[in-house]
């Protein structure tokens, strides 16, 4: 259950930079620290042992909803 979606509009209005523009990373079943605002670009690593800004700050890397 991986539903992640990279939103540029809200309601069909184009995302306001408060809320996140140019993009906004939408992870429903995750926590907040996992919808990352102000998206203008994306690396892709396959590196297991790779922390975020907050895993490496003692957040789980899953971040999963209970």
């Amino acid at each position: 259950n991986n539903d992640i979606l990279i939103a540029y509009k809200m309601n069909n209005v184009t995302l306001p930079p408060e809320r996140g523009f140019p993009f906004q990373l939408v992870a429903e079943s995750k926590f907040g620290y996992k919808w990352i605002k102000w998206v203008t670009k994306i690396e892709i690593s396959n590196d297991v042992n790779y922390s975020g800004y907050w895993e490496s700050r003692g957040w789980p890397n899953d971040a999963n909803l209970p």
